[in-house]
C-alpha cells in the first residue's frame, strides 16, 4: 500500500530531460563537432574496400561438401548475391563508428566510395592481415574519439574543469576498451541455449522458427537493456566497468516503466528525424544539411540520456533510502 510520503518520490522525468539535452547542446554546439568531422571523413576521406578479398570465398562457396544440390542452388545463389553486394558496398571505415561507445555517424547508413566530388580514393585490401591491421587500428581510433565524445559531453553536464576532464578520460578509456570484449561475451554465452533451442525447432517447424529468432532477439534486447547507462556510471562518477554495469542495473531496475519509455521515444525521435536527414543522396551536396541536423539531434538526445540518469539515480537513491529506514 502506498503512504503519502511515497507519492513525493520525485520520478524521472521524460521531456524535461529532452529539454535539457536539447538546451546543454544548444549551448555549447561544439559538442557536435566530431559527428560532424567522422561524417566529413567517411563522405571525403579515403574508403578501404575489403570485396576483392571476399570474393573467392563467395565463389567456391558452391564446392563446398554436400552443398552442390539442385535443391540448394537457389538458396546458395540468393545468399552469394546478398554478400556480394553488401561487400562490393562495404567500406573498413565505417568501422570507426564503434559500438557501444563511439561517435554517432549518418553516414554509415549510405552507400560508401561516392561524393559530390566523385569517387574518393579507394584502397582495395587483398590480406587477412592488412584487414585485420587497419581493422583493429579502425577500432582503437573509434574508440578514442568515441571516449572524447561521450567525456565532453558528460563534462558539460557536471560542469567538470578542463584539466579534471582531461584526468578523467585517462581514467575512463581502458574502462570504454575493456566493454565491448564483455558484452560480446555475455551475449555469446546468452546466444549459445538459443542457438540450440532454434536449431531444433527450426528441424521441426521453420515457419516457427522464423517467429523464435524475432522473439530471441527481443529477449536479448530485454535482458542487456539494464545494462544501457553503463557508460553514463562511466563518465559521469568514474566508476571501474563491473561497478559502471551494477549501477546501471539497479538504477534501470528500479526505473524500469519511465526508461523504457525514454529509449523508445529518444529512437523514435532519432529515427525519425533521420528519414529527413537521409533523403539527399550521397553525391547531393544537401545531404551536408542532413549531417548537421544528425549531429546535432543524436548529440542532443545522448546529453538528455545523461541528464535523465542522474534523475533516475537520485529516484533510486531515494528508494533505497525508504527501504534501509523501513527495514
Amino acid at each position: 500500500m502506498n503512504t503519502s510520503s511515497d507519492n513525493h518520490i520525485e520520478k524521472p522525468k521524460i521531456i524535461q530531460a529532452l529539454t535539457a539535452g536539447f538546451n546543454t547542446i544548444a549551448r555549447n554546439p561544439s559538442l557536435i563537432l566530431l559527428p560532424i568531422l567522422l561524417d566529413l571523413f567517411l563522405w571525403f576521406g579515403p574508403s578501404w574496400r575489403v570485396s576483392i578479398f571476399i570474393q573467392p570465398f563467395l565463389d567456391n562457396i558452391n564446392e563446398l561438401p554436400g552443398l552442390a544440390t539442385e535443391d540448394l542452388e537457389l538458396l546458395l545463389e540468393t545468399y552469394q548475391a546478398f554478400w556480394q553486394n553488401l561487400t562490393t558496398n562495404f567500406d573498413l571505415a565505417l568501422s570507426l563508428r564503434t559500438l557501444p561507445i563511439g561517435v554517432p555517424s549518418l553516414m554509415v547508413s549510405k552507400p560508401s566510395f561516392l561524393n559530390p566530388l566523385g569517387q574518393p580514393m579507394i584502397f582495395s585490401l587483398e590480406s587477412t592481415l592488412q584487414i585485420l591491421g587497419i581493422l583493429a587500428f579502425f577500432l582503437l581510433i573509434g574508440y578514442f574519439l568515441g571516449s572524447v565524445y561521450f567525456s565532453g559531453i558528460s563534462g558539460q553536464i557536471l560542469e567538470v574543469p578542463r584539466k579534471k576532464e582531461h584526468g578523467l578520460f585517462l581514467k575512463t578509456f581502458p574502462q570504454i576498451i575493456l566493454m565491448p570484449l564483455i558484452l560480446l561475451v555475455i551475449f555469446f554465452l546468452l546466444s549459445i541455449p538459443m542457438l540450440f533451442i532454434l536449431g531444433v525447432v527450426a528441424m521441426v517447424s521453420p515457419a516457427i522458427s522464423q517467429f523464435m529468432i524475432f522473439a530471441a532477439g527481443v529477449i536479448l534486447l530485454w535482458v542487456l537493456m539494464p545494462l544501457i547507462f553503463t557508460p553514463h556510471c562511466i563518465f559521469l562518477y568514474g566508476q571501474n566497468l563491473i561497478a559502471a554495469m551494477m549501477t546501471s542495473i539497479s538504477v534501470v531496475r528500479n526505473s524500469m516503466g519511465k526508461t523504457a519509455w525514454f529509449i523508445i521515444i529518444s529512437y523514435v525521435l532519432i529515427e525519425g528525424m533521420d528519414m529527413l536527414w537521409r533523403r539527399p543522396e550521397v553525391d547531393n551536396w544537401f545531404l551536408i544539411v542532413g549531417i548537421l541536423g544528425h549531429a546535432f539531434v543524436v548529440t542532443a538526445v545522448i546529453a538528455a540520456s545523461f541528464h535523465y540518469f542522474l534523475d533516475a539515480t537520485r529516484f533510486t537513491q531515494t528508494i533505497m533510502n525508504r527501504k534501509t529506514n523501513v527495514a
